[in-house]
C-alpha cells in the first residue's frame, strides 16, 4: 500500500516540477478541512484586493506594438465612457509621443489606463461547499462559487471625450467543482499522519458571457465563470500530535480554452500551516493557525497568443482561527501579499479573508 501512496504521489505532483510556471492572478483550489475527516455543509465568504502597480503611468512600449483606437460610447459606471472591444489588446495612438504606450487593463476591455494608485479591483465568492467522507477511505467535495468582481480605473487616456473614475462590475455563478480524494492514515504512539492525495474537475457550468450596457462582453478575467474544462491534481497531508498539527497542501491546475477563445494559464498552489487546539468548557475549541501559502501560474492565452499582463507568483504569510462547538464551526482565515513577481506592470496582490460557517454531520 505504501508504495501505491508513493506512486501516486509522483504521478500527482510530476506537473508541479515545471520550470516554465511563472505566475498566478488566482487560485485554483480553495482547500478547507476540519481537523478530522468528516463530512460537513460549509457556506463561505471570500475576498480578494489588488491594488498598486510596479510603475505608474504609461509604460514603455514593447517592439511590435499595434496601433489600436479605442471606440467611444456611453457604457459604464460612473461616468465612463469608454465601450468595451473584444478584440483590443494594447496599443499606442498616434496623436500620442511615441515614447509612451497605452495600456488597458484587463487585456481586452478596450480601456486605456494612465495607472494611478487610486485603482483598484475586488473579487468576491460566496461559496457552497459540500464534504462527504465514506467509510473513512474516500472523501468527495463540491463547490459552487457565486462570484462579484469590480474593477475601477480612476483615470483614463485624456482623449477629447476623457473618460474618469470607471468601473466595471459583474455578477454571476462561478464554475462547478467536484473532487474525490482516497484517505490514507499511518498511526503510531505519537502521531497521526493522513494523506489525501487527490483529482478536482472544474466544469463550465459558470455565467462566462456577461455582457456590458452596450451588449459587449466583459474581459474573460473578471468573467464568473471561464466557459472552459479545468483538471486539478492535489495533494494534503496532516501531522496530529496531542493538540498541535501541521496541515500542507499542494495543487496543480491545467485548464482548456474557454470563452471568447481565452485560456488561462496552468496554475500551481502551495500552502504549510501550523494549528494549536485549545479545549475550554466541555465542548468549545479553538483552533489558532498561521503559515504560508503561495502561487504561480503561466501567462494566459487569447486565441493562441500570450498575454503580456498575466502570470506571476506571489506568497503570503496566512493567520487564522477556528471556533468550534460540537457539530459547529465557524472559520476566519487572513492572508497578506509578502512577496510577488509578476509579468509585466500588474496590478499587485493585496489582503484577502475568508470567513466561513460549517455544520458537520455523520453519513
Amino acid at each position: 500500500m505504501r508504495k501505491k501512496l508513493i506512486i501516486l504521489f509522483i504521478t500527482l505532483t510530476f506537473p508541479l516540477l515545471s520550470k516554465e510556471a511563472k505566475a498566478c492572478d488566482s487560485c485554483n483550489f480553495f482547500e478547507y478541512s476540519l481537523l478530522q475527516n468528516r463530512s460537513y455543509i460549509g457556506l463561505f465568504y471570500r475576498h480578494r484586493q489588488f491594488g498598486g502597480y510596479d510603475q505608474y503611468g504609461y509604460s514603455s512600449p514593447s517592439p511590435g506594438t499595434a496601433i489600436v483606437t479605442p471606440n467611444l460610447t456611453n457604457g459604464f459606471e460612473n461616468g465612463a465612457t469608454t465601450k468595451y472591444v473584444p478584440n483590443a489588446r494594447k496599443g499606442i495612438f498616434p496623436a500620442i509621443d511615441q515614447d509612451f504606450i497605452v495600456m488597458h487593463e484587463p487585456e481586452g476591455t478596450g480601456l486605456y489606463v494612465n495607472k494611478t494608485d487610486q485603482d483598484w479591483e475586488t473579487y468576491e465568492t460566496v461559496e457552497l461547499r459540500g464534504n462527504f467522507t465514506l467509510q473513512n477511505k474516500w472523501n468527495f467535495t463540491f463547490i459552487l462559487p457565486y462570484e462579484s468582481n469590480r474593477v475601477h480605473y480612476q483615470k483614463m487616456l485624456d482623449l477629447p471625450n476623457p473618460v474618469q473614475d470607471t468601473t466595471l462590475t459583474v455578477h454571476g455563478w462561478g464554475d462547478l467543482t467536484v473532487a474525490a480524494d482516497y484517505i490514507h492514515y499511518i498511526y503510531n504512539d505519537k502521531a497521526r499522519h493522513t494523506f489525501r492525495p487527490g483529482l478536482a474537475i472544474v466544469a463550465p457550468t459558470g455565467q462566462s458571457n456577461k455582457v456590458a450596457s452596450n451588449d459587449s462582453p466583459f474581459d474573460p478575467i473578471i468573467q464568473p465563470g471561464t466557459g472552459s474544462w479545468s483538471y486539478v491534481a492535489r495533494l494534503n497531508y496532516q501531522l496530529f500530535y496531542t493538540k498541535t498539527g501541521l496541515n500542507a497542501g499542494f495543487s496543480y491546475k491545467q485548464s482548456t480554452e474557454g470563452a471568447q477563445n481565452y485560456q488561462f494559464g496552468n496554475s500551481f498552489n502551495a500552502s504549510a500551516i501550523g494549528f494549536h487546539q485549545l479545549s475550554f468548557k466541555d465542548d468549545w475549541m479553538l483552533v489558532p493557525n498561521a503559515g504560508a501559502y503561495y502561487e504561480q501560474s503561466q501567462e494566459d492565452t487569447w486565441t493562441g497568443e500570450k498575454q503580456q499582463l498575466t502570470g506571476g507568483k506571489v506568497a503570503f504569510a496566512q493567520a487564522g482561527l477556528d471556533i468550534n462547538r460540537q457539530e459547529w464551526t465557524l472559520s476566519l482565515m487572513w492572508q497578506t501579499p509578502v512577496y510577488q513577481d509578476l509579468k509585466g506592470n500588474q496590478i499587485h496582490h493585496q489582503d484577502r479573508i475568508s470567513i466561513g460557517i460549517i455544520k458537520a454531520f455523520k453519513l
